[in-house]
């Protein structure tokens, strides 16, 4: 009887990535909860149309997620990179989820949910989304050349 290799575990995240996978949030957070109150004053007290108003709202939070992911969450890997090649990514990156978000947003509308609900629902699934390309792509480290 042959025996079975045991299996591993996962490793124990480091100290490191959680207070990354923190700091990410607040910049997430900043992103939404700025975002989320432009939006209702400019769509819910002032009844500007849906577009208008999230459009204003996402530049009100990109600029401030853009700041806390580089100086805080991301710093050690965005000092090595510089600030034009970052914000080239960041902007790029961040266009494309324009597209998804609000093909999410005017999705759901358009089937009935409110799009304060749809922001909510958006937020959650770009939570997990965002910080994977921003760890793989956007702010990732320069790989050192080999010699």
């Amino acid at each position: 009887m042959k025996l079975k290799k045991p299996i591993k575990l996962p490793k124990k995240p480091k100290k490191e990535s959680i207070l990354q996978f923190v700091y990410y949030n607040f910049g997430g957070i900043a992103f939404f909860v700025s975002g989320y109150a432009v939006f209702a004053l400019l769509y819910g007290l002032l009844h500007w149309h849906w577009l208008i108003a999230k459009g204003i709202a996402d530049l009100t939070g990109w600029a401030l997620n853009y700041l806390i992911q580089r100086y805080l969450a991301f710093r050690h890997e965005a000092r090595q990179l510089s600030q034009k090649k970052l914000l080239k990514k960041y902007i790029a990156f961040s266009l494309l989820n324009v597209v998804i978000d609000y093909l999410l947003v005017g999705g759901l509308k358009l089937v009935g949910v409110s799009p304060f609900l749809g922001l909510w629902i958006s937020s959650l699934f770009f939570t997990v989304w965002k910080f994977i390309w921003y760890k793989l792509w956007v702010f990732r480290e320069k790989q050192p050349s080999k010699s």
